[in-house]
């Protein structure tokens, strides 16, 4: 479906960007309050990564849960609740009183923040015209901006709200309250995000899901309001509007291989008038955009994923997913760790200011890659060919991070690999949803987000069992992991640039 962008829309936008550092926020956030929660419940460094754990379990649930929702039952209530979840639970954990009660607290903290993504990101698609899809990947650099926004509330709070570095004793109720502050702090701005999205903007339900559900009336209501905003009108009948009950055979030529079978193909506009119904709006001074519904086969979204048609593009884009959630969180979990005890000839042991502004560095070095993807994507480069460089890029930064020799290069290899995954993260979140078709795409999303927070479950604690044994081991396995990344992205079967989609 198509939709001229509108002032309420341009508002939306501004909310979907703005929310969308909700993950990183809170990731970060955790990432920065690791050891400082740590000295507070005494809990040896094998077992820190509990906390990453718990969170990302969390996530993992809530992007498999509110993925599967938003297909059933519509994108609109996920876009408020996971907020409210995340809000709640963020409030609770910065008032917890052991280390269980933290992880229990951060677990549900996920669970809102996991339905962030797959909601959001397929609730903006359905808004979208063609010619605006870049905005998903563009969206990608409020990661960014949530990682920079967390790092420097580190920075500001924690080294004057934690233990002192000397070995004299520290009262933890009193001296080690910095990562409590820091989690309020986060919360409280969740909860100003919430009102926001609650009271300022009210997003209807998307026509394209509305149409997808035979739900007509409402359809027609949301199309005439659209067209209102846009400063026109439009009559629509409901006998116009097509039933989503029928069928539309949406496979592979029979003795076609799959390998070849060409996306335009996949989403191939049928000339007959029973496989593909147009739906006109008029959209005032922009004159008439079409509408182009898609039939949609009901109950079997997860099915379809792993259906021929798909199958290659579904195991390769959950391989992405989870592969790269190993080798970013791998790196990026532990690098306080690797910042404090990585020492150099010659080089005084950094100060707690020092590692926490080295790690503000690296979180800003992140911040160009989402922008440069969204304009790299629209090059000869393409979807694919970007996150293929930026894979094998982060991969070949990571190796020389794991052999510095000073703490320049150190810095500069770490933003380099900040900026790399950073622009891999942007085009891998912006491809996903568009590559798959309106009736699975929730699915899709929700399933290949929530695939890439289990391998954050685990990454973790095997980071933390890793670190006991040479701590260049997460290093190693980050190198290996973007370097299959990058592999899994040249099988990839289609290129989405400049493929115009009946269900983009």
């Amino acid at each position: 479906m198509r939709i001229w962008m509108v002032s309420r829309q341009h508002v939306a936008s501004g909310l979907c960007f703005l929310l969308i550092t909700l993950p990183f926020i809170n990731e970060m956030c955790l990432d920065n309050s690791h050891y400082s929660s740590k000295k507070h419940y005494s809990v040896p460094d094998k077992w820190i990564g509990t906390l990453s754990s718990s969170l990302f379990a969390g996530m993992t649930f809530g992007a498999f849960f509110w993925g599967s929702y938003s297909d059933s039952r519509g994108r609109k209530l996920p876009y408020t609740m996971t907020l409210a979840i995340t809000t709640l639970f963020g409030l609770i954990s910065s008032f917890t009183f052991n280390f269980a009660s933290l992880c229990f607290t951060l677990f549900f903290l996920g669970f809102g923040v996991g339905g962030n993504m797959p909601t959001d990101g397929a609730l903006y698609l359905e808004f979208l015209p063609r010619e605006y899809h870049y905005l998903l990947t563009f969206m990608s650099v409020f990661f960014s901006f949530g990682a920079v926004f967390a790092s420097v509330l580190g920075y500001m709070i924690l080294p004057n709200w934690s233990c002192p570095e000397t070995a004299e004793p520290c009262d933890v109720q009193t001296q080690n309250k910095g990562w409590r502050i820091l989690l309020f702090s986060v919360s409280v701005v969740t909860f100003v995000m919430l009102l926001l999205r609650s009271l300022w903007v009210k997003l209807p339900e998307t026509p394209k899901f509305l149409m997808s559900q035979d739900r007509h009336n409402e359809t027609i209501i949301v199309l005439q309001d659209i067209a209102k905003i846009n400063g026109g009108s439009v009559q629509i009948e409901r006998e116009e509007l097509p039933d989503m009950r029928r069928r539309h055979p949406n496979s592979p030529p029979q003795g076609t291989n799959d390998d070849d079978y060409d996306l335009s193909q996949t989403n191939h506009m049928d000339d007959n008038e029973d496989d593909v119904n147009r739906v006109l709006l008029s959209s005032g001074q922009h004159g008439v955009e079409e509408i182009v519904i898609e039939e949609k086969e009901k109950g079997q979204a997860l099915r379809s994923l792993l259906s021929p048609q798909w199958r290659r593009t579904t195991l390769l884009i959950w391989a992405i997913w989870t592969i790269t959630s190993v080798a970013y969180t791998m790196f990026n979990v532990f690098l306080p760790k690797f910042l404090e005890t990585l020492g150099f000839e010659g080089e005084a042991m950094p100060s707690r200011e020092q590692v926490y502004w080295d790690y503000m560095i690296y979180s800003l070095a992140g911040v160009p890659g989402s922008v440069i993807a969204s304009w790299l994507i629209e090059t000869r480069l393409g979807r694919k060919g970007t996150m293929a460089v930026s894979a094998f890029g982060s991969s070949l930064s990571l190796f020389i991070f794991s052999i510095i020799n000073s703490r320049f290069t150190m810095v500069i290899s770490s933003s380099t690999v900040s900026f790399l995954a950073t622009l891999l993260y942007a085009v891998i979140y912006g491809y996903t949803p568009e590559v798959f078709d309106t009736n699975v795409r929730g699915t899709a999303v929700g399933t290949a987000s929530g695939l890439g927070r289990i391998a954050g479950i685990a990454s973790p604690v095997v980071s933390g069992i890793l670190l006991t044994i040479n701590t260049s081991l997460p290093l190693y396995v980050s190198v290996i992991g973007f370097g299959i990344v990058s592999l899994c992205v040249v099988l990839l079967p289609f290129e989405t640039r400049g493929i115009k989609s009946p269900s983009m």
